[in-house]
């Protein structure tokens, strides 16, 4: 959340949720295994994202008073408190990456609207079939995650292989779950 374009916050829990799952995502698709992350993602009956893991740290993040969070469940960083402590977190592990990631996948929102991504994703393999069926499952399993794969190597061939940065890709595979989802006919 402390470099979360100033545009989308205040985020609302689900949010962080959403681009906590999408950075997991697009780490995925930059070599990071899913269980480097540490945070493991299920689908809830609402057909959002969550971890329990994630949720656990960011009220603690919340308890510590580096983020506020009114009444309505919005929250928004102390930047200065919440700085210094990623910096420290980032002498730790895959902490750096994490970071790339989390921050390209809310600068997204710059190019896309936040629901435009939380349809998106609900579109993914495995949330979307989850979802219809009404089921509660664990995320990114082995053949979710080798159709997220076969989707970016999609995306990759068009971009290039050269290309650096995340943001780019991140929205071109957005913008085509979305435009698949628009161009399916309605029952």
């Amino acid at each position: 959340m402390a470099d979360a374009p100033a545009s989308i916050v205040p985020m609302t829990v689900i949010e962080a949720h959403l681009y906590a799952y999408l950075g997991c995502i697009l780490g995925l698709f930059k070599g990071q295994a899913v269980g480097d992350w540490g945070y493991r993602f299920a689908v809830t009956s609402e057909g959002f994202p969550f971890s329990v893991q994630f949720e656990t740290a960011r009220s603690i993040v919340v308890a510590r008073g580096l983020v506020d969070q009114d009444g309505e469940g919005m929250m928004t960083a102390r930047r200065n408190e919440l700085a210094a402590e990623i910096d420290s977190l980032l002498t730790l592990g895959s902490w750096g990456d994490r970071r790339l990631w989390l921050r390209a996948a809310t600068q997204c929102a710059l190019a896309l609207p936040v629901g435009s991504i939380r349809h998106a994703i609900s579109q993914t393999p495995g949330l979307a079939a989850s979802v219809r069926l009404g089921q509660r499952r664990h995320l990114l399993q082995a053949n979710d995650i080798d159709l997220l794969y076969q989707e970016y190597r999609i995306v990759s061939s068009v971009l290039g292989s050269d290309v650096k940065d995340l943001l780019s890709p991140a929205v071109i595979w957005l913008s085509a779950r979305i435009l698949r989802t628009e161009d399916e006919p309605v029952d």
